[in-house]
């Protein structure tokens, strides 16, 4: 398994030492993940992340950066919105087994939706669905690369990792995958969007 990661936090974050990135390289080397950091500081430096990210072929791409409902931003408070950052992974090829939004309402619906207008994109979506704090983060991406390490990238082992992650970080993390038959992203716990789950076909290695 081999992980990029993109940290796109804020100026305040970087003063304060609070980089989901930064933690999430640590954590993923000391499990014996390989893992690579890249720094997103404005709109072209995330567009070439993605570009590096399809590129390397990575089994993950973890994004760590801040967002709403419409979209994210990066370092410099540049908005890029769920169809923009959708299109990244359109122009690039980009389509990892796992897309880690560490970010607030990083699993909404409508980056689902986006993504379900393109043939590219992630297997699987991880993150929340609304605003959350920083070591809740650290808490969730903990148990998830751990049951990724142990067990591999997969909806079973993120099923797994999510019924931990809600009971010891928040209630508010999901993830979404891919139902390949009818084209669209399902959601666990199946309540509101969807409701029966698959796992979308891999690309050939």
């Amino acid at each position: 398994m081999r992980v990029l990661i993109i940290e796109a936090s804020y100026p305040k974050d970087f003063y304060r030492g609070q980089l989901d990135g930064h933690v999430t390289q640590a954590l993923t080397r000391l499990l014996g993940i390989k893992s690579d950091l890249v720094y997103a500081l404005d709109k072209s430096h995330f567009e070439k992340a993605i570009a590096h990210a399809a590129n390397g072929d990575y089994d993950v791409v973890h994004v760590s950066c801040h967002g709403d409902d419409v979209g994210i931003a990066v370092t410099n408070n540049s908005p890029i919105n769920w169809p923009d950052f959708v299109e990244l992974f359109r122009k690039y090829k980009c389509n990892p087994h796992a897309l880690i939004m560490s970010s607030c309402c990083g699993a909404t619906d409508d980056l689902a939706n986006e993504f379900e207008k393109i043939p590219y994109g992630p297997y699987i979506i991880f993150g929340s669905i609304d605003e959350r704090n920083y070591n809740e983060y650290a808490v969730a991406w903990t148990i998830l690369y751990n049951l990724f390490k142990t067990k591999g990238v997969h909806r079973d082992v993120a099923m797994e990792a999510l019924r931990a992650i809600r009971a010891i970080a928040h209630n508010n993390f999901r993830y979404l995958r891919w139902k390949d038959d009818k084209k669209e992203y399902v959601q666990y716990p199946p309540e509101g969007r969807r409701f029966v789950v698959m796992e979308k076909k891999l690309k050939a290695k």
